[in-house]
C-alpha cells in the first residue's frame, strides 16, 4: 500500500511544474498568459515570439504571467520558457485564434491532468497484477 501512495505522489509531482500557455485575441492585440499546472502565473518568464526561425520579440512576462502583443505578422510561434528547462510553445495564425475563456481553459487543463494521473495509476496496478500472475506460474 505504501508503494501506491509513493507512486501517487510521484505522479502528482511530475506535472507540478508544467508550463501552460493561453493565447487570446481582442481588438488585434494578442493577450498571452502563461501559468504552471498548479495555477500560479509564470512570473517574469522569458517570452519569445518567432516568425519561422526569425525572433521577432524576446521579452519577459509580467508578475501576473501576462503580456500584450500587437502582431504585424499572421503566422507566429509563441514560446514561454521558465526556470529549470520548462517550456511551452504554440504556433498560431492570428486570424484563427480561439476565443475561449481563461477560466474554462484552466479547468480543461486540470481535468486532463487528473485523467492522466488516473490512467497512469491504472496502468501501474495492471502491471503489478500481471507480474503477480506471472510469478504464481
Amino acid at each position: 500500500m505504501r508503494y501506491f501512495i509513493l507512486l501517487f505522489l510521484l505522479c502528482s509531482f511530475s506535472n507540478a511544474h508544467k508550463v501552460n500557455l493561453f493565447i487570446s485575441e481582442e481588438n488585434s492585440i494578442l493577450d498571452i498568459y502563461s501559468y504552471f499546472s498548479s495555477g500560479k502565473p509564470c512570473m517574469n518568464c522569458q517570452l519569445i515570439i518567432k516568425d519561422k526561425d526569425k525572433i521577432i520579440l524576446d521579452n519577459k512576462l509580467n508578475s501576473e504571467g501576462k503580456y500584450l502583443y500587437s502582431p504585424k505578422i499572421k503566422n507566429l510561434e509563441v514560446i514561454v520558457e521558465a526556470d529549470g528547462g520548462h517550456r511551452a510553445s504554440e504556433k498560431i495564425q492570428v486570424e484563427n485564434i480561439k476565443h475561449e475563456d481563461l477560466e474554462e481553459h484552466i479547468k480543461d487543463e486540470q481535468s486532463k491532468e487528473y485523467i492522466n494521473i488516473i490512467i497512469g495509476l491504472a496502468l501501474i496496478v495492471l502491471i503489478f497484477l500481471i507480474l503477480k500472475l506471472v510469478k504464481r506460474k
